[in-house]
This record gives C-alpha cells, sequence and structure tokens, in this order.
C-alpha cells in the first residue's frame, strides 16, 4: 500500500539533501568535541598523576582531582542531554482504547491502512484544536525503533465531520509513510544537543561556579566554564544554518503529508478542515479567555458547548455559511482583506501559509473517496461526559478553579459572554466599507456649497471594497520595502507578485508602490464624495448642516489622531527603564530624562482636553484624571526606591489616554455612518 502513496518532490528532496548535509556536518563537529574532551580528560588526568606522584599530600591531590574533574566536567557537559528526563506529562490527556471508542479506533484502522503505518502504540483524547503524532523523543530513539501515539483534540472532533477528522488523521500519519521522515528525527536531536548545551546551560554553570567550596574546585569550576563557553562558541556556530534548514525541510514535510492524506481521502473535506481550524482555535481560546478573566466567577460545565456556540457568534459576524451543521470558510474570506503582494518566506516557520497549502492541495493526486459529512463528535462514545472531563482537565491547566457559577448552558454563557465582550462593528448595510477605511473630507464646507450632481450608484459595490483593502495591502507593502531598504541585511530576497527581486532593489519600488497609493487614495475620495453627495441631496436643511458639521468634526479628529498618538510613542520609551533593574545613578540619569519630556508631554494632554477637537467628546471622569497628571509634580523616584503611587499613576494615565483617543475616533466614526443610516432610512 504505502508503494502507490505519492513519492517526495523535487523541493522535498532538496531539502532533504540540505538537512542530511547540515545534520552530518554538525555530528561530525559535536563527535570531534566529544573526542576533544576526553583528550582533555588523558591529559589532564596523566598531569594529575605526575602531579601526585611528584609530591603527595593534601594540596597535590586537591590539584589532582581539581584537573581531572575539568576534563570531567567538560565531557559531562556535551553528553548531559542524554540523561535529561523527559518532563512531559499526558496527566490533562485521557487515553481511549478499542472497547470505550470502537468507531473512532475503526477510523484509525482505516488511516493507517491506507497510509502503510504502523498502528499507534496508544491514542489519546486531548482538549486542543490539533491532532498529532508524536513518540518520546529520546537519544536512543534515532537507532531503536519506538511506538508512536496519537492524540486526537476534542476542540478538532467538536468542528469537523467524520470525513475531514479523517484527512486530519491521514496528514498525521503521513509524516510517517516515508523512511525519509526519520531525518526529522536526527535534525530533533541536534536541536535538543544545541538548546541544551547552548541555551539551556546557566543552571548547570551556576551549580559550578556556587558549589564549590574549596578555592582549587572553585578554580577548576572556572576553567570548566572557560572550556565549555569555548564549545558553545563552537555549537552556536550551527544553530541557525541548522534550524534554518530543519525549517524549511519540515515545510516540505507539512506539503508531503498534505499530498498523502489528499491521496488516501479527497481535497474538499481536507481543504475545508484546515480552512475552518483558525476558527475552530478561535472559539475555544475565546471561551478560556472569558473565563479565566472572569476572575473564578466562572466555570463551564462543558467549554465545548461554548466552543460551539462561539462558532455560531463568529460565523455570524463574517458571514460564514453553515454547512453540515458547522460554518464553511471559504479561501476567498480568508484572502478578502489580504491584498499585500510583498512575500517574504519566514525562515524559521515550520508550517506553510494556509493559503499556498490548500493551492497545493487541489493540485495533489486523489482516489477522491466520497465525503462523510456526519458530524464527528457523534462516532465518541459518551461524548458530553468526555468533554466534561476534558474541560475540568483543560482548565486545570490554567489554574482555572470551580469556585464560581456553574455555566449549564450555552444561552447563559452567549449572554455573559456578549457582555463581557460587546461586539462593535460598523454598519452592515455599507458591505464592510467602513471597516478599514475612514471617510475624510477636506473642505467640506466648500465643497458642499459647490454641489449640483444628482448621479447616484452603487457606491458600496464589491469593486470599492477591493480598493478599500488594496490601499491597505499597499500600504502594509509599504512599510515593508521602507524597512528593507533601511535594513539591507535582514533577508536576501523577497517576493513581489510573484517575481524574485534582491532586498537592495526594495528602495527602487517605494516610489511605483508609493503613486499606486496615491492613485487608490484619490479613487477612494472621490468615492467618498459622491456618497456624501448622495446623503447631502436627501437632507432637510437641518439635517445638511448636521452632516456637513459631521464630516467636518471626523476630519478634525482623523488629523489630530496621529498627532496625539505620536504624543504617546514618544513618551512612553522613557518610561521602559522603571521594569529594568539598575544601578542607582543610571536610575536617577533616566528619571532626569524622564521628568524632562514629561514637560511637553503634558502640554500635548492639556491642548488635547482644552483645545482639540476630542475635547468635548470627554467624560467629566477623564477631564479629572487628565488635569489631575497635568497638574501633578511626580518625581517617580526617591530615597534610592521607586514611589510605586506615581509609577502606576503615569501608567494609568498613557493607557487611559491611548484608550480614549481610540474609543472617541471609533465612536464618532460610527455615529456619522449611523447618521447616514438615519438619511437613508428617512427617505
Amino acid at each position: 500500500m504505502t508503494n502507490n502513496l505519492p513519492p517526495i518532490s523535487a523541493a522535498y528532496r532538496s531539502k532533504l539533501i540540505s538537512a542530511i548535509t547540515s545534520i552530518s556536518v554538525f555530528f561530525i563537529v559535536y563527535f570531534i568535541l566529544i573526542l576533544i574532551s576526553l583528550f582533555l580528560i588523558f591529559l589532564l588526568g596523566y598531569g594529575a598523576l605526575q602531579i601526585v606522584r611528584l609530591h603527595s599530600n593534601y594540596i597535590t591531590l586537591a590539584i589532582a582531582l581539581g584537573l581531572v574533574s575539568v576534563g570531567l566536567v567538560v565531557f559531562y557537559y556535551l553528553i548531559k542531554f542524554i540523561f535529561k528526563k523527559n518532563n512531559y506529562s499526558n496527566k490533562h490527556f485521557i487515553e481511549i482504547t478499542h472497547e470505550n471508542q470502537p468507531e473512532l479506533f475503526s477510523l484509525i484502522d482505516e488511516v493507517v491502512k491506507e497510509t502503510g503505518v504502523n498502528k499507534p502504540g496508544k491514542v489519546f483524547l486531548s482538549s486542543e484544536v490539533n491532532a498529532s503524532v508524536s513518540y518520546n523523543s529520546v537519544f536512543w530513539s534515532m537507532f531503536l525503533p519506538v511506538k508512536k501515539n496519537i492524540t486526537i483534540g476534542m476542540g478538532l472532533i467538536n468542528t469537523t465531520t467524520v470525513g475531514e477528522l479523517k484527512t486530519v488523521l491521514a496528514h498525521e500519519f503521513g509524516h510517517f509513510s516515508q523512511k525519509s521522515m526519520k531525518i526529522g528525527g536526527y535534525v530533533s536531536q541536534a536541536e535538543k544537543i544545541i538548546f541544551d548545551t547552548v541555551y539551556n546551560n546557566k543552571d548547570f554553570e551556576n551549580s559550578l561556579k556556587y558549589n564549590s567550596a574549596h578555592w582549587i574546585f572553585q578554580l577548576s569550576a572556572s576553567v570548566s566554564i572557560a572550556f565549555i563557553n569555548v564549545f558553545q562558541y563552537v555549537l552556536k556556530l550551527f544553530s541557525d544554518f541548522l534550524f534554518k534548514n530543519n525549517a524549511s525541510l519540515r515545510r516540505e514535510m507539512e506539503f508531503h503529508a498534505d499530498s498523502v492524506a489528499t491521496y488516501v481521502t479527497n481535497p474538499k473535506e481536507q481543504a475545508s478542515a484546515l480552512l475552518r481550524l483558525s476558527l475552530s482555535d478561535t472559539a475555544l481560546n475565546s471561551a478560556l479567555v472569558f473565563y479565566a478573566e472572569s476572575n473564578q466567577a466562572y466555570y463551564p460545565e462543558n467549554i465545548f458547548e461554548n466552543q460551539t456556540a462561539l462558532m455560531r457568534i463568529l460565523s455570524e459576524r463574517n458571514s460564514y455559511p453553515y454547512e453540515n451543521n458547522l460554518p464553511k470558510v471559504n479561501l476567498e474570506d480568508l484572502v478578502r482583506y489580504n491584498k499585500t503582494k510583498i512575500e517574504i518566506e519566514d525562515q524559521w516557520s515550520f508550517h506553510p501559509e494556509n493559503d499556498k497549502r490548500i493551492e497545493m492541495i487541489w493540485k495533489n493526486r486523489t482516489k477522491n473517496i466520497p465525503e462523510n459529512n456526519d458530524l464527528a463528535k457523534n462516532i465518541i462514545r459518551g461524548f458530553d461526559e468526555v468533554c466534561k472531563v476534558l474541560t475540568e482537565k483543560y482548565l486545570a491547566l490554567y489554574d482555572i478553579e470551580n469556585t464560581g457559577e456553574t455555566i449549564t448552558d450555552n444561552e447563559r454563557f452567549v449572554q455573559l459572554y456578549n457582555k463581557s465582550y460587546p461586539f462593535k462593528k460598523i454598519s452592515s448595510a455599507f458591505n464592510g466599507y467602513y471597516e478599514s477605511h475612514n471617510p475624510v473630507l477636506e473642505n467640506i464646507e466648500d465643497f458642499a456649497t459647490a454641489i449640483n450632481n444628482t448621479e447616484t450608484y452603487d457606491f458600496f459595490n464589491d469593486e470599492n471594497i477591493s480598493l478599500v483593502y488594496e490601499k491597505a495591502g499597499i500600504r502594509n507593502d509599504l512599510y515593508t520595502l521602507q524597512y528593507l531598504a533601511a535594513n539591507p541585511k535582514t533577508v536576501k530576497t523577497f517576493k513581489c507578485n510573484g517575481k524574485l527581486y534582491k532586498n537592495s532593489e526594495a528602495k527602487i519600488l517605494i516610489p511605483r508602490f508609493t503613486k499606486n497609493f496615491e492613485a487608490l487614495n484619490t479613487r477612494l475620495a472621490e468615492n467618498d464624495k459622491k456618497i456624501f453627495t448622495y446623503y447631502y441631496n436627501k437632507a432637510d436643511e437641518n439635517d445638511k448642516k448636521t452632516l456637513v458639521e459631521k464630516y467636518k468634526k471626523f476630519a478634525i479628529l482623523d488629523h489630530e489622531f496621529e498627532q496625539f498618538q505620536n504624543s504617546i510613542n514618544n513618551f512612553v520609551p522613557h518610561l521602559q527603564f522603571v521594569s529594568i533593574t539598575l544601578p542607582v545613578e543610571e536610575i536617577r540619569k533616566h528619571r532626569a530624562v524622564l521628568l524632562k519630556n514629561e514637560k511637553p508631554f503634558k502640554a500635548i494632554l492639556k491642548r488635547f482636553s482644552e483645545e482639540s477637537g476630542y475635547r468635548d467628546l470627554l467624560s467629566v471622569e477623564d477631564r479629572q484624571i487628565i488635569k489631575d497628571f497635568i497638574n501633578s509634580e511626580y518625581i517617580y523616584f526617591n530615597n534610592d526606591r521607586y514611589i510605586q503611587s506615581e509609577i502606576d499613576a503615569v501608567f494609568y494615565m498613557v493607557n487611559r489616554y491611548q484608550e480614549i483617543i481610540n474609543i472617541c475616533y471609533t465612536d464618532y466614526k460610527e455615529a456619522l455612518i449611523d447618521f447616514q443610516i438615519r438619511l437613508d432610512e428617512a427617505s
């Protein structure tokens, strides 16, 4: 059966060769370092023996032991990862068997047979929106066969059909359908060696420094650490090279596992499961956040029921239709808002982007087996009871205790959730036009008096919506290009519209993108003028004045928004020293700079609350908070310690100032758009 599976691609083979080369070089260097440490043991041992032979007493014995310990410590440093215990715990899982979950095991057996891999040693249910095949990846697993276990998340089962769940399992087992996948295990072990010897060695070094009572052993510890630091430097030279090659290989492994899954199942269910995963994960995490932030006031009986409810809410907000009692997410829904043309490959990412995976899935060879649209949760015996047990295990991971009201029905949960996280969305009557676009018209009074055009058309059609997101995409691309031009060593190459460019060519593209951005801005401004004209002509005399005033006010808020945002961006860096442990003199220097910059910050706050377009949108409480801070004379640090109340006050002021700016801006934008809706309804 395995012989019929898709072979590895040319890209996979190329990455595999690179990975084999890098891992071979690493282990050769690592083996050489071990040989050096063994030679060090022999050399220092020989020296210790000669010292004792020359003159045997307490001091010479101690020196001899110190010399021998240097070699032994350096050798142990290189191999200590072998003895490291695996602290991975499966106590938050539920182990299941063929006897208590025969339907799920039947599905697993199907996938095992079709992918030609060995049956899993154990099967676990977890709370995650995920499935994974794993094994106890200790050093000896590189040489000895080990049983692989599979963990299937209830958050996944709860939000897929049986056919979709099968494609996910086929992908996971697809990782082990080729012998070449063994290379991943060697790379993984090399990464563990580097992590343990280079990045996770502080405790080991500290134990050497501080657990040596005698001066001779303290000296030998210092010498040992010096050798270790040299070895660390050598190993670190290979770490970036190895990690990048591993990440590159793993991305190809994902594509290959996808091709195996497509072959033994079908592309439609595979793509639909992949597209829904992010929504499923967001729904479950949002439920968890609700309970975590409730301060133990609420506790779920079954958090997966809450996941189902939030899937419905999130789908309604994003206009996702339901099919087979699950939300249907299309690729267009994911890429609609992403119009960026610049692509920079993340060399450290283990997973390709979903849109690239789905594009390949539809090109893969497939048996195209019939779909199974039954809900996956229906094949789990005692589904509700299993969910309740996993709920307790899941929340225990985050120290959320059952001390408050237990939520047993979704209506109560949805009521509480919407109260805690009210959803604010610019009116859907405009097809999402105003979600990422601000209707700013300059010199609106002059424009209003000159209106004589009564032309009407669909201002909010898909073409104009696309312009909004194209503008946002080009703006992001400009930021990226400007960053690449200013930091030429960030990456070697990038893609623009699918064409490969050198980093040095980023500055050549900036004028072109700037011109396109300005052109889009002009087209949207023309559309905004037509929208204003349309509503102005519908309004009576009083409403005309109100509409003009709202557009004028919003233009002022938009113009001032950047000024006030910049005042925060300029001031906040001067506060960062309070979160770092520094000598007293350093703190005093930073405080002097802070106090110097506090004066212009207060001046801007005064203008914000007394002269700006935001002033009449502030609440009495907000005005008082700002006034109190402006009148304060904080010194922040005195008698060699921080004045915590003043530190808290300045951070509260900055955070509240940011909130006020955002809320006032968004609320006024909503008020302007709602006024246009009322004009439509009145006509």
